[in-house]
Protein backbone atom coordinates (compact mmCIF):
# COMPACT_ATOMS: atom_id res chain seq x y z
CA UNK A 1 0.00 0.00 0.00
CA UNK A 2 1.42 3.20 -0.75
CA UNK A 3 1.55 6.44 1.59
CA UNK A 4 -1.49 7.31 -0.63
CA UNK A 5 -3.31 5.13 -0.11
CA UNK A 6 -2.75 4.62 3.73
CA UNK A 7 -3.59 8.21 3.99
CA UNK A 8 -7.17 8.05 1.58
CA UNK A 9 -7.71 4.79 3.60
CA UNK A 10 -7.29 6.65 7.19
CA UNK A 11 -8.85 9.73 6.20
CA UNK A 12 -12.50 8.07 4.88
CA UNK A 13 -12.18 6.16 8.21
CA UNK A 14 -12.52 9.86 9.98
CA UNK A 15 -15.76 11.44 10.89
CA UNK A 16 -16.26 14.71 7.97
CA UNK A 17 -15.67 17.27 10.55
CA UNK A 18 -12.29 15.54 11.18
CA UNK A 19 -11.84 15.43 7.52
CA UNK A 20 -11.99 19.59 7.78
CA UNK A 21 -9.15 19.86 10.27
CA UNK A 22 -7.41 17.09 8.43
CA UNK A 23 -7.31 19.34 5.27
CA UNK A 24 -6.81 22.71 7.22
CA UNK A 25 -3.91 21.35 8.41
CA UNK A 26 -2.53 19.95 5.15
CA UNK A 27 -3.48 23.88 3.96
CA UNK A 28 -1.73 25.00 6.77
CA UNK A 29 1.45 22.81 6.41
CA UNK A 30 1.66 23.63 2.78
CA UNK A 31 1.07 27.61 3.82
CA UNK A 32 3.97 27.35 6.20
CA UNK A 33 6.62 25.89 3.43
CA UNK A 34 5.42 28.44 1.19
CA UNK A 35 5.98 31.38 3.43
CA UNK A 36 9.40 30.12 4.65
CA UNK A 37 10.85 29.43 1.22
CA UNK A 38 9.37 32.43 -0.64
CA UNK A 39 10.03 36.46 0.00
CA UNK A 40 6.60 37.24 1.34
CA UNK A 41 6.29 40.22 3.17
CA UNK A 42 6.34 40.21 7.28
CA UNK A 43 2.29 41.21 6.46
CA UNK A 44 1.16 39.03 4.67
CA UNK A 45 3.00 36.38 6.19
CA UNK A 46 0.93 37.11 9.57
CA UNK A 47 -1.81 37.26 7.62
CA UNK A 48 -1.95 33.90 6.52
CA UNK A 49 -0.98 32.59 10.10
CA UNK A 50 -4.33 34.51 11.16
CA UNK A 51 -6.30 32.79 8.45
CA UNK A 52 -4.91 29.77 9.76
CA UNK A 53 -5.63 29.87 12.89
CA UNK A 54 -8.58 31.10 12.70
CA UNK A 55 -9.96 28.18 10.30
CA UNK A 56 -8.64 25.84 13.53
CA UNK A 57 -10.89 28.24 15.62
CA UNK A 58 -14.13 27.66 13.87
CA UNK A 59 -13.37 24.03 13.66
CA UNK A 60 -13.19 24.05 17.20
CA UNK A 61 -10.03 21.68 17.02
CA UNK A 62 -9.02 22.47 21.02
CA UNK A 63 -12.58 22.59 22.22
CA UNK A 64 -11.56 19.71 24.13
CA UNK A 65 -8.55 21.36 26.42
CA UNK A 66 -10.07 22.62 29.25
CA UNK A 67 -7.00 22.93 31.37
CA UNK A 68 -4.54 24.72 28.21
CA UNK A 69 -1.59 25.23 31.17
CA UNK A 70 -2.14 21.73 32.19
CA UNK A 71 -1.96 20.24 28.48
CA UNK A 72 1.03 22.03 27.73
CA UNK A 73 2.71 20.37 30.60
CA UNK A 74 1.30 17.05 29.52
CA UNK A 75 2.68 17.40 26.23
CA UNK A 76 6.09 18.76 27.13
CA UNK A 77 6.25 16.03 29.46
CA UNK A 78 9.53 13.79 28.87
CA UNK A 79 9.06 10.49 27.00
CA UNK A 80 10.61 7.36 27.01
CA UNK A 81 13.06 6.95 23.95
CA UNK A 82 12.93 3.29 22.48
CA UNK A 83 15.27 0.67 23.81
CA UNK A 84 15.68 2.37 27.12
CA UNK A 85 14.56 1.05 30.54
CA UNK A 86 13.39 4.59 32.21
Amino acid sequence: MTLLEEIQLRLNNLPLEKQGEVLDFVTFLQERVYISSSTVSQTERRERIANAFSRLAKLKTFADISDPVDWQRQIRKDRTLPGRNE
